[in-house]
């Protein structure tokens, strides 16, 4: 009685806490007890499958499914997307989104459709503009997956209501820039909460966002860092985003440079083949931590958690 007392205590100080000290709980040190929100509270659900030098992402608000790139034909990465997806209970994904067309990002959505059949193909890029864009037109033709186009300013949603907002951020054919400075970020936003997405700009594309914002801003919560944590980021970039907390998922020999930096800047981080990493938020917090995997083909740490009703 006395440990439910204590649970239903913290329950309702979690939140209040975590406002004190910023927006931002990260629990991925805490590997036996959960965070449950209050029953019956609408949820965004990020979880970031452990695949490193390529980008994955996994969104769920009620029904709807959403993934952001889909890392590549390697097959532990491709293992490593289909164990988030069963570790989250998924059967399908309403909308696959390309942040731009390289291998490492768009190549595994063909392996991704085998067990989780995918609703449309959105694209920022037009459909001739490389192999790699090529190659996935094709499969949608294929396999009768309509291709959505997206650009700039594009807001999608994702709820009945259209609770969750997605803004596309993207500046093509102004300059002279490659696929990664021309990525299709995406700001989103649920309730006061917000993730920041920025494929893989670099350096001019950062500086360029920083100097010229552009008109949803680009401050986020949490920040997807980009292009898998292999070069720091640019000041006038990260001042405008302001973000609590980092998320990285490279190689871990290739981030030494970022993370450098963000400890420079007291920017905490998080290093994305630690563990399945699960960002969720009511609208007023976000609770980061690691999602259990049953299958895995890894000796670190895999939370096994001791309660799924109460709130430590």
């Amino acid at each position: 009685m006395l440990k439910k007392l204590c649970c239903l205590l913290l329950m309702l100080l979690l939140p209040l806490a975590a406002l004190a000290e910023g927006v931002v709980y990260n629990r991925t040190d805490n590997l036996t007890e959960e965070y449950v929100f209050p029953e019956g509270t609408p949820v965004l659900e990020i979880v970031f499958p452990r695949v490193y030098s390529s980008d994955c992402a996994i969104l769920r608000f009620g029904d709807e499914v959403m993934m952001i790139d889909a890392s590549t034909k390697n097959k532990t990465m491709r293992a490593r997307i289909r164990t988030a997806v069963e570790a989250m209970g998924i059967d399908h994904i309403d909308v696959a989104y390309n942040s731009h067309p390289h291998d490492d990002h768009i190549d595994g959505f063909q392996f991704v459709h085998e067990y989780a059949p995918i609703g449309q193909l959105m694209i920022a890029f037009p459909e001739d503009y490389d192999a790699r864009m090529k190659e996935a037109v094709k499969f949608c033709n294929d396999n009768d997956i309509p291709i959505v186009h997206v650009q700039n300013g594009d807001v999608l949603t994702m709820g009945e209501n259209g609770e969750v907002t997605l803004t596309v951020i993207q500046r093509w054919g102004t300059k002279a820039w490659d696929a990664n400075d021309q990525s299709a970020m995406l700001l989103i936003r649920y309730g006061e909460r917000t993730i920041l997405f920025t494929g893989d700009v670099e350096n001019r594309a950062q500086r360029d966002y920083g100097e010229n914002p552009p008109a949803c801003g680009l401050k986020a919560d949490i920040l997807k860092q980009p292009h898998h944590g292999q070069q720091p980021l640019q000041d006038v970039f990260l001042q405008q985003v302001q973000p609590e907390i980092v998320f990285m998922n490279g190689a871990a020999d290739v981030m030494d440079g970022a993370k450098k930096y963000l400890n420079k800047h007291d920017v905490p981080f998080i290093l994305g083949y630690k563990g399945l990493t699960r960002m969720r938020t009511d609208g007023s917090i976000w609770v980061i931590d690691y999602l259990h995997e049953e299958n895995t083909d890894r000796e670190t740490i895999n939370p096994v958690y001791t309660t799924t009703t109460d709130i430590p």
